[in-house]
């Protein structure tokens, strides 16, 4: 039986418990300093590789690489291949090392994103096109697992009730990645050497976000951090407690089984498919809105660019603090991401006028998208791990949700590519129908539940519909 997506406006008492609680405030405190500050670290600085390229861009990469429009869109769709291909794959191979080795998950993400800051820092030494093809392709190799193994791990910690707030900060860590590596390009893009070479911005842009990546992930690595019941930092009391409330058992059935399971569900492709066109749109903000801010002030310098755009995320990473607090306290995240995709939906349509409007206007569009969006993602996230009740379906279930999602990328890319420039008009237009159809299909996936929920009244085994329940609608 699925959780009746419909508005209660009647707060849950997890949250007045949870603040009055001495030892649930304690356990929740210890679970967050051990497993999501440093998947919060590593969530930060990571993206910082995978995005990065959008500053470069209008910090002389194109000049000096000798990138066309169609090079420009290759070297940054190649980064996002691996991330489509191997999320499942990794999140199975983080779980199978974990109990062959006793490689612990957070320190397997670590080690993945350590080889990502390399990457990172090689991308500075870059000569032709090809050399940034191919830094570009490895480094989405490396950056494959880190977000749904994140996503992973938080859900074998935190229950339901405490799932969204989670899933909110490890967004709100990539949207201050965005705006730091907007400031830390502010500060260093006019470093240059006295060598003949003479390097411009991107190059340090590549050079000392990549140290800092690498740097982090050295540090995380000293985490062992895997299964609850096998926490070194949990007392046997307190991993009864996370048992008992995250309710996520490992199964005897095999994996042709759960498989079965999964992949029956039509849900899990209904929350891909979403996913697909609200990551379009994330992407977009990510890499483009400097791009984006310099055709809405064709006269500014690259600093003011750059000051105009941090502000944008500040007010994202806001938003998603505060529908994230909201949605765990009222229990329901399906109107939250519909008012997303609403806001979404307005801000392209601001922006896709045939005439551009001033530029105040212009920004206030680029607000509504850049806000809507980064509330309507987590709250996928947590929609698609709620009915996930294993380990093994939930590693699969957010490898294929978030793998599927990345194609959004891909039309990213392919909307904004530099040709478009700096109208984007018809970009613009596709990203709307966009937003419109994950507002369409997040509405669809509403009134499956509350059909499924009908008819499961009707059933007379009631154990069985509990063995499907949807938590957290």
């Amino acid at each position: 039986m699925y959780e009746d997506p419909t508005w209660d406006a009647t707060p849950c008492l997890w949250l007045e418990e949870w603040c009055f609680s001495t030892t649930s405030a304690r356990l929740a405190l210890k679970i967050d300093l051990h497993v999501l500050l440093p998947l919060l670290f590593l969530n930060f600085f990571s993206l910082m590789g995978r995005t990065n390229i959008g500053t470069a861009l209008i910090q002389k990469l194109p000049t000096d690489l000798k990138l066309k429009a169609t090079d420009i869109f290759v070297a940054i769709v190649l980064a996002f291949v691996p991330l489509i291909v191997l999320e499942i794959p990794s999140n199975v191979l983080m779980r199978t090392l974990e109990k062959r080795i006793g490689l612990g998950y957070i320190r397997y993400l670590a080690i993945m994103t350590a080889f990502l800051g390399i990457v990172t820092i090689g991308q500075a030494f870059d000569q032709t096109k090809s050399d940034l093809f191919a830094t570009r392709l490895v480094l989405g190799i490396f950056d494959a697992g880190l977000l749904p193994g994140s996503v992973f791990v938080c859900s074998l910690y935190y229950p339901g009730i405490h799932l969204q707030w989670r899933m909110a900060m490890i967004m709100i860590a990539n949207i201050s990645s965005n705006a730091t590596a907007n400031i830390l390009a502010y500060a260093i893009a006019h470093i240059s050497t006295t060598s003949s070479n003479h390097w411009h911005g991107w190059r340090w842009i590549f050079l000392v976000e990549g140290c800092l990546t690498f740097g982090i992930s050295v540090i995380a690595c000293y985490s062992s951090t895997a299964r609850p019941e096998t926490a070194n930092f949990l007392t046997q009391e307190e991993k009864t407690i996370v048992a008992r409330d995250v309710q996520c058992t490992e199964t005897t059935i095999g994996v042709a089984a759960e498989l079965k399971i999964f992949f029956s569900n039509i849900l899990n492709y209904i929350w891909a498919a979403t996913l697909v066109f609200t990551a379009s749109t994330t992407y977009s903000v990510a890499l483009f809105a400097p791009s984006f801010v310099e055709a809405f002030h064709p006269k500014y310098t690259v600093p003011q660019v750059q000051g105009q755009v941090v502000p944008i995320f500040v007010v994202s990473a806001a938003c998603c603090a505060i529908t994230a607090f909201l949605a765990d306290r009222y229990q329901h995240r399906i109107s939250f991401a519909l008012g997303g995709y609403l806001f979404t939906t307005i801000g392209f349509a601001i922006l896709r006028q045939s005439k551009l409007p001033a530029p105040s206007i212009s920004m206030l569009g680029l607000y509504f998208v850049s806000m809507g969006t980064y509330v309507s993602m987590p709250m996928v996230w947590s929609l698609a791990l709620a009915n996930l009740p294993s380990p093994f379906q939930k590693a699969i279930g957010v490898g294929f949700v978030i793998g599927i999602g990345n194609v959004g990328a891909f039309t990213s890319a392919w909307f904004f590519r530099s040709a478009q420039a700096p109208r984007y008009h018809s970009g613009m237009t596709n990203s709307l129908i966009f937003s419109v159809l994950a507002f369409a299909l997040v509405s669809c996936a509403a009134g499956y539940i509350v059909g499924a929920n009908k008819r499961s009244d009707k059933s007379a085994s009631r154990r069985r519909c509990k063995e499907t329940e949807f938590i957290g609608f």
